[in-house]
């Protein structure tokens, strides 16, 4: 039953990471349609925020159980999800879609490093090897080594990604830590009331009455909505607690194909062979890391 409910957890949180992958191709879309980073990103949140608490309805009794530290925490924890849509939306403002996931992808190493340096938990081999592979492949599937980049990085754009992937990374981790006892809705709701509240803070929700919802915004309002605030908060809340910051990391990183296919289809952008290796290898590399980890663990219980 424990093996059955790991990979439930693995699959819930691939699930999560895939929803991530087909918003910078939806954004693109919506700024192509004349709106702006601060209406794009705040409708999306506050949207978002709505539906989850809809949601989570038939938990809002339990609501009374759940002390005023924990509420803080969620909410806390909230707060790095809406940063990270925040410095990401605005990174991709100053670079290509493809070097943006590149700096949003460190989240990989910055998630063993968080535990290593939290917790004194030092990435094992098998975790350490399918880093290694993932960020490999993600040089590739940017396109960073083929020069395509060459004179479209700035300074800005790429101190706004890592900021996303540190955001994204913190993100990642209290998922799996904070208030686990909570229904995962439910949870997320509070993440989410955290989130609205700091991009409120950031973009003041001036699209509520200046028409933007009614020449288009709130279509674009429900696909990030649900792709970027409701499916991933719940699908990591029900698989990052039972899975380490390091693997919830590495699996995260099934983003960037879903990103390259769904620039492919709705942009019409072109790709190379070196892009769909390097796609190849992201997934090589998650798929050792969690081989291996498994592998390692029924070594370890067959010695003890």
């Amino acid at each position: 039953m424990e093996k059955n409910n790991r990979w439930k957890a693995v699959v819930y949180v691939l699930l999560g990471a895939a929803s991530y992958g087909v918003l910078s191709t939806v954004v693109k879309l919506a700024y192509a349609g004349g709106f702006t980073a601060a209406e794009v990103t705040g409708s999306q949140v506050l949207l978002g925020c709505a539906a989850m608490w809809l949601l989570s309805a038939p938990y809002w009794n339990r609501i009374r159980e759940i002390s005023v530290i924990s509420m803080l925490k969620m909410i806390g924890s909230g707060v790095f999800t809406g940063l990270t849509g925040i410095f990401y939306y605005q990174s991709l403002q100053h670079l290509d879609a493809s070097f943006a996931v590149l700096l949003l992808f460190q989240f990989t190493w910055m998630g063993m490093a968080l535990e290593w340096l939290l917790h004194g938990k030092r990435p094992g081999r098998p975790q350490a090897a399918g880093a290694v592979v993932v960020w490999v492949g993600t040089l590739l599937a940017s396109g960073l080594l083929e020069g395509r980049l060459a004179g479209k990085v700035g300074w800005l754009g790429i101190a706004l990604g890592l900021i996303s992937a540190v955001c994204y990374t913190l993100f990642i981790y209290f998922s799996g830590k904070v208030a686990v006892e909570v229904p995962p809705s439910l949870r997320s709701a509070w993440m989410l009331a955290g989130a609205a509240l700091v991009v409120s803070i950031v973009y003041p929700p001036h699209f509520l009455w200046n028409g933007a919802l009614l020449h288009g915004l709130w279509g674009w309002a429900v696909v990030l909505g649900l792709f970027g605030m409701v499916l991933p908060p719940y699908l990591f809340a029900k698989g990052a607690p039972k899975l380490n910051t390091g693997l919830t990391a590495i699996l995260g990183s099934v983003e960037l194909p879903v990103v390259l296919i769904c620039s492919s289809l709705l942009l019409q952008e072109s790709s190379d062979a070196a892009q769909w290796i390097g796609v190849a290898l992201i997934l090589g590399g998650i798929v050792i890391s969690e081989w291996y980890s498994r592998l390692e663990g029924k070594l370890g219980s067959l010695t003890s």
